[in-house]
């Protein structure tokens, strides 16, 4: 009863400190793509999220062993789905749609993630689980649809983009859980890191981009600052955290408890700081996203997996 006790405060730990970072981690994001391109912002933040590894791995702090593993492949999986593919394919999904489209096909990804766990995983669903996805796409499609701001448009190309960043974004959660049967958090979250930062940053040098990649964020003490934010703590630590989170809990259920609380602190986030519009339709919303988020982690509870 302890170990359950205090299996129970590890996660809620886990998937508020995911949530919080990812939730705020876009108001960084458009501090920093006011002065640099978004691989640029790529490149920069998977590069210094990867110098910081390798550093913990010369001291000691992380300890990389490959040999004699059965699930290596599902560990170089997982970078390559998140960041390298799916990073791309959101970035030009947003610029190729609407910002109503993205985040109606970004509502999906717990549900894809359970799809595709039970087409290639042999994972299995049940009615709460099943139910907790609805309620918190429901809710997330409601804040979304009858805001103001709504608009669905976009070119076949970045509807594609967007599709494939889904399906990208539910590959890397399935394949973290398969690796994180031989490999700790840490060590899958280096090897996502290392494998970003050399994508982005040959992209970046391919570009044109050079050194001001890295210079531009020295400019102003914000830019500094911002960088910093999503480089130690939305990629290197909070990261770890999802990828840890995911050894307890279904990568479906995972998914959407993370995703959704990271959108309903992305929303207050925006209407304080941003002075994002919001009405009955934004409470609303959110109040049903909770209801789902509650109800998933009522299941989450169940979880032993």
């Amino acid at each position: 009863m302890r170990d359950d006790s205090k299996k129970t405060t590890l996660m809620i730990t886990l998937v508020t400190l995911v949530s919080i970072g990812w939730g705020i981690s876009f108001l960084s994001l458009a501090v920093l793509l006011e002065a640099m391109e978004p691989m640029q912002v790529l490149a920069t933040r998977w590069g210094i999220t990867a110098v910081l590894f390798l550093i913990l791995i010369a001291c000691g702090k992380v300890r990389i062993r490959l040999r004699g593993k059965n699930n290596l492949l599902f560990l170089f999986l997982t970078g390559l789905f998140e960041p390298c593919a799916y990073s791309i394919l959101e970035t030009y999904g947003i610029k190729l749609t609407s910002a109503s489209t993205s985040a109606i096909f970004v509502a999906t990804v717990p549900s894809m993630t359970l799809i595709l766990g039970i087409l290639f995983f042999k994972h299995r669903t049940d009615l709460k689980l099943t139910l907790s996805l609805i309620i918190t796409f429901a809710g997330v499609a409601i804040a979304t649809i009858f805001s103001p701001a709504f608009s669905l448009g976009g070119t076949r190309v970045g509807m594609v983009c967007m599709m494939l960043g889904v399906i990208a974004a539910s590959m890397y959660s399935l394949s973290s859980k398969k690796a994180s049967a031989d490999f700790d958090a840490a060590t899958v979250t280096a090897v996502m890191a290392i494998e970003g930062a050399v994508l982005f940053n040959i992209i970046a040098l391919a570009k044109g981009y050079g050194l001001e990649t890295y210079t531009i964020m020295f400019t102003e003490w914000r830019y500094l600052f911002h960088m910093l934010f999503l480089s130690v703590f939305c990629a290197l630590a909070s990261y770890v955290c999802y990828n840890k989170l995911l050894n307890y809990v279904e990568p479906a259920l995972g998914n959407n408890i993370v995703s959704s609380l990271s959108t309903v602190i992305a929303v207050i986030a925006g209407i304080l700081v941003m002075g994002d519009l919001w009405g009955w339709y934004t409470i609303l919303g959110m109040l049903i996203t909770l209801a789902g988020v509650w109800l998933a982690s009522m299941r989450m509870k169940e979880d032993r997996t």
